[in-house]
């Protein structure tokens, strides 16, 4: 007899034997090992699953867990955070941490907004997803949205900032070809980072990111970033230039207005198309929507991410209409892409962050703390650089920065790092008060002093 699904009735736990049939390769001795030392491994790290099964599972048990079932390209990760609150993220043993990270300026509205919780609890409750083959009022709202707001007339949406500039690529590729004048040639700056996929990361400028994965897409190169007269290496062979704005990654550099209105200009002259690349610094983080409007140079692309759907995966490139004319169906696709979900919680992000007094209070917020970092850094002959809430501390050496980064850990402040790793990167939720950001600055002030006195002990 056939059983029947009752969505009232729990599902049973699984059973002991069943756990086994669906993990059989769990209990396999080890190649290479024989006897008794075979078994051992495996036993120990099924020991430690099954205390990890408990919800209070203490912290060492969750890291064995962790090295024995992740992938370690992130390295060994210390800390683990069980929840968090508005600027506040409370690890595994209760202890309270200050987030000045936004999850890599991702959660612009801080940890578990209640209007974005409730937003993506409803739409849950609702429908999640249905694939691109059909079209979901969500997701058109949010293109509708984001068209409204910007220089673009179309928008496409994907998963992640590193799609978004594969599909951005791929665009730009096929506006030149339906041109009849196909063009292979992209043109990035140095230390720009645009994603760790194969095309992206042909566009990212850090070495170490790319040695072992080559050969990456050969028809891409680098010139130098706010250099007017690098930008002669545009020419009528180049299909187009990738810039950011405010570079993050590459160490929280703005672009300059008069660099930015020649790199326009050329690109205009060769026929080149021009793609922002605001993954990080777009959405509000530079005190404006978008960061193009700092200097008034409009792109034909743009590509988002990070902060759009507040913590949920989403990307998205906007496009001007030259462009997405230039797109057939079939030339592109997402099964996830554009989902209810994600699209409803990125509707709600979007009417926060486009606000006029949100802005506001991000432009004088990120002032507030470029001040107070600028009066604890210029006496150590520290430059402070930035815009709004995207702000970087340049260190003479990786080493101090990153001595820097763990004494404000110990003071429970989470700051990021950038550049050579001797950028310490603050960028925090654009919710961030002005009593938030004093509470930073002196936490900060303390790791900072902490770090300078053990340097002086040394030195002497």
């Amino acid at each position: 007899m056939l059983s029947t699904y009752n969505p009232a009735q729990p599902c049973a736990p699984p059973t002991a034997l069943s756990r086994s049939s669906a993990r059989p390769h769990s209990a396999a001795p080890l190649r290479g090992a024989s006897g008794a030392a075979a078994l051992a491994v495996p036993l120990a790290v099924r020991q430690v699953r099954r205390k990890a099964r408990n919800l209070r599972a203490t912290s060492s048990e969750l890291r064995e867990l962790a090295k024995a079932n992740l992938l370690n390209n992130y390295g060994e990760r210390q800390m683990i955070f069980r929840e968090g609150q508005g600027h506040i993220l409370k690890d595994n043993d209760g202890e309270s941490f200050l987030d000045f990270t936004a999850g890599i300026a991702v959660n612009c509205l801080g940890h578990s907004d209640e209007g974005w919780a409730q937003t993506v609890a409803e739409q849950a409750s609702k429908l999640c997803h249905t694939s691109n083959l059909y079209l979901n009022e969500e997701q058109i709202r949010l293109g509708q949205r984001l068209v409204e707001l910007s220089f673009a007339d179309k928008a496409f949406f994907c998963n992640s900032g590193t799609e978004a500039n594969e599909a951005a690529i791929k665009f730009a590729r096929k506006y030149h070809f339906s041109r009849g004048e196909a063009r292979s040639k992209f043109l990035a700056f140095e230390n720009a980072f645009h994603g760790r996929t194969m095309g992206a990361l042909a566009l990212t400028w850090k070495e170490g990111y790319k040695k072992p994965f080559e050969p990456l897409m050969p028809s891409a190169g680098f010139i130098k970033y706010n250099d007017m007269d690098s930008l002669d290496a545009i020419d009528e062979e180049t299909c187009a230039v990738f810039v950011e704005p405010i570079q993050g990654e590459g160490g929280v550099v703005p672009g300059s207005k008069e660099f930015l209105l020649a790199l326009r200009k050329r690109c205009d002259e060769t026929g080149t198309l021009l793609i922002f690349d605001e993954v990080q610094c777009g959405l509000g983080r530079s005190g404006k929507l978008f960061a193009y409007e700092l200097s008034g140079v409009l792109p034909d692309l743009m590509t988002l991410a990070k902060p759009l759907a507040g913590g949920l995966p989403i990307g998205a490139v906007l496009l001007t209409e030259a462009v997405a004319s230039c797109i057939s169906p079939g030339d592109h696709g997402s099964t996830f892409a554009g989902a209810p979900l994600v699209c409803a919680a990125a509707r709600y992000v979007l009417d926060q962050v486009s606000n006029p007094d949100f802005l506001e209070n991000v432009r004088t917020t990120g002032s507030h703390l470029k001040a107070g970092l600028e009066k604890i850094c210029d006496p150590q002959g520290l430059q402070v650089r930035g815009t709004g809430l995207l702000i970087g501390v340049v260190f003479p050496t990786a080493e101090q920065c990153g001595a820097v980064q763990r004494a404000a850990a110990a003071e429970k402040l989470l700051v990021l790092t950038a550049g050579a790793g001797n950028i310490l990167r603050i960028a925090p939720a654009l919710t961030v008060t002005q009593a938030d950001v004093d509470e930073a600055l002196e936490r900060l002030s303390k790791a900072l002093e902490s770090v300078l006195v053990e340097a002086e002990a040394q030195a002497a």
